[in-house]
């Protein structure tokens, strides 16, 4: 009995370690580019506001790092914002 009381704060260590491997969401802030032919890479998750991208329906439209691996097919086409 003493051994198993001795051995509960190391059990209780290794659950709370466990606990919070297995509730830890990982990030998805994954940076994703288009190349527009008039201006070149373009980071889509900075953005400015106001402007958006469309994917046509050939070619490669996003991907993961400039000069990367595409995400998404499509052709990437920018949509500068609007002034007004």
């Amino acid at each position: 009995m003493k051994k198993i009381v001795k051995s509960l704060p190391a059990l209780g260590l290794a659950l709370a370690a466990s606990m919070a491997f297995a509730f830890n969401m990982p990030s998805s802030t994954q940076d994703l580019y288009g190349l527009d032919p008039e201006h070149g890479w373009i980071n889509i998750n900075e953005m400015p506001p106001g402007a958006s991208y469309s994917c046509d329906n050939s070619g490669d439209c996003l991907y993961d790092g400039v000069n990367g691996t595409p995400v998404t097919s499509g052709t990437f086409r920018y949509i500068p914002p609007t002034l007004k």
